[in-house]
Order: C-alpha cells, then sequence, then structure tokens
C-alpha cells in the first residue's frame, strides 16, 4: 500500500468510526487515530468533558507521541466542528473536522490539512434511528503542526 492509499485508508477508517459514533449518540468528543510505519493503528481519545480542552489535550498528546516515537507515519485528529463560514454550502453547519498530517509530505510547502465533511444527522422515515448523512468533503490546507518540515 503506498502512502497516498495509507492515508486515504486512515481517513476513511476515522471519518466512518465518527460517523457510527454521531448515529449512536448524536455527538461525538474529539479524537484521534495514529498510523505507524509497521501498519498498526492507535486510537487516542480522553473523557475531559469540555470539547475544546479536550482536543486540545490530544493534541499535545500526539504532539508528544511523535517526538517519542519517530515511527508514526500518519495522524488524524477528528473533533466535531462547525464549518467554516466560507465553505458552508446548501446551508449545512456541522462537520466532521478530521486534522490530517503525513510523514511523507512534509517535504511540501504546505503539508497538513483539515478536511471538513458536513453532516445532517436525520430520522429515518418510520423508525426510532438517527442516520448521520455525509456530504462531500471539503479540505483547507496549512503548515504541519505535528511532524517537522523536511528540507
Amino acid at each position: 500500500m503506498n502512502d497516498d492509499e495509507r492515508a486515504m485508508m486512515m481517513l476513511e477508517k476515522s471519518i466512518y468510526e465518527a460517523k457510527r459514533i454521531l448515529e449512536e449518540e448524536h455527538i461525538f468528543r474529539p479524537f484521534a487515530m495514529i498510523l505507524d510505519q509497521s501498519g498498526a493503528i492507535r486510537r487516542m481519545e480522553n473523557e475531559i468533558e469540555d470539547m475544546q480542552a479536550s482536543y486540545m489535550d490530544l493534541h499535545d498528546e500526539i504532539m508528544a507521541h511523535v517526538q517519542i516515537r519517530q515511527t508514526v507515519d500518519i495522524i488524524v485528529l477528528l473533533t466535531n466542528a462547525s464549518m467554516p463560514e466560507q465553505l458552508v454550502e446548501e446551508g449545512i453547519e456541522s462537520s466532521i473536522r478530521v486534522h490530517l498530517e503525513e510523514r511523507s509530505q512534509q517535504h511540501k510547502a504546505i503539508p497538513s490539512r483539515y478536511i471538513y465533511v458536513p453532516y445532517q444527522l436525520q430520522r429515518l422515515s418510520g423508525e426510532e434511528r438517527i442516520e448521520a448523512r455525509l456530504f462531500h468533503p471539503q479540505a483547507v490546507s496549512f503548515p504541519a503542526e505535528f511532524f517537522k518540515k523536511v528540507e
């Protein structure tokens, strides 16, 4: 599996996990998934009530993890977020925001991305179950936070 395929696998796996949680709990707490060079995936989460504090704690934990373990290849850090105003389409403001960083992309000028996946929670007609309907993702690039830039 090449680097792009590994990144897509991590994106899909993490987004479908967030979707599953949304359908069960109607909101999800921030969580991260880290892929190392051997292909092992480590999930990180915490029990901090405040969503922003939870996200920042995970962010700091990932920073420490990357510094200690040089085998980290791909990081996805997810949170429930509002869509940036300039990206809102069809009035859908809720999104799964994925912070994606890949070690293999650190040579690029702007190697990291937020991928916003807009969603709507919908009750299926005649059913108690809630479905999280996902819409077309939109990406915003920014400088790396977790990996050091490769010159």
